[in-house]
């Protein structure tokens, strides 16, 4: 309908580094919110590039959080699914960014419409990622990285992530060509879209709608340079992909 707002605004993968101001386009997309009637966000994951439970985190990525609690304070409804950069995520986030945090989904009613947001790592075949990835939520490992000064934590992951960046970097051509390691599983699809009308997930940083095992999903995409990629939703359960370079402007029109 013409001049209806949307009341939902679906998010994520934006990977803010922290060495680099909360700028380019989601800066503008969270200036441009501001403008706006208070509505509900909802940020599906990997908001950073990672998140520890230190002060550390909480000054590298003050400027994003300050946004958004800025949205709180104005009315605005914040949900934060947890993505595979927040793995350690807890307490210090929910205050620090005003968000409800939630894991691993979160169910959202708009209009006759029902919807379940995921980050998107569970509905992907990558059973050594799944692996690491219920390590670092377990109790053992959380109990191992208190013990730890909040500097070496940060080097570690800082490790990580350089090395993870170089070894798809360093991937050979001809292995363009093999079977992907990772990709979307139709069964994982089916489990997490039961009892919906449709699944909402990003982590493969693209921009789709398709049926998958008869599953309506729509992937969000990410935030590469000044590009941003979001869904809105309106009161009649309408869904909406959009795309906006704000690399040449500071907000949507």
């Amino acid at each position: 309908m013409a001049g209806e707002r949307p009341i939902l605004y679906i998010a994520g993968d934006v990977h803010l580094r922290g060495d680099e101001p909360a700028s380019g386009g989601f800066a503008a997309f969270l200036r441009h919110l501001a403008d706006l009637p208070p509505a509900r966000l909802v940020l599906l994951g990997d908001l950073f590039e990672y998140w520890l439970e230190t002060r550390g985190s909480l000054m590298r990525y003050h400027d994003v959080l300050d946004r958004l609690r800025g949205l709180r304070r104005a009315g605005w409804q914040l949900d934060l699914v947890l993505g595979n950069r927040e793995l350690t995520a807890g307490r210090q986030l929910a205050v620090a960014s005003g968000c409800s945090m939630h894991w691993p989904s979160l169910t959202v009613t708009l209009g006759p419409t029902t919807l379940r947001v995921v980050h998107g790592d569970r509905i992907c075949h990558d059973p050594a990622y799944h692996f690491f990835a219920a390590w670092m939520r377990s109790f053992w490992h959380r109990s191992w990285q208190d013990l730890h000064p909040a500097f070496l934590q940060d080097a570690v992951a800082r490790g990580m992530r350089s090395l993870s960046r170089g070894t798809v970097r360093s991937a050979p051509a001809k292995s363009v060509a093999r079977p992907p390691r990772v990709f979307i599983d139709r069964r994982r699809v089916q489990a997490c879209g039961r009892g919906v009308d449709a699944l909402v997930a990003g982590h493969i940083h693209q921009s789709w709608r398709r049926t998958i095992g008869g599953v309506d999903v729509l992937l969000v995409g990410d935030w590469p340079g000044g590009r941003g990629h979001w869904i809105e939703g309106f009161s009649d359960g309408r869904l909406e992909r959009v795309a906006r370079d704000f690399s040449t402007s500071a907000a949507p029109a």
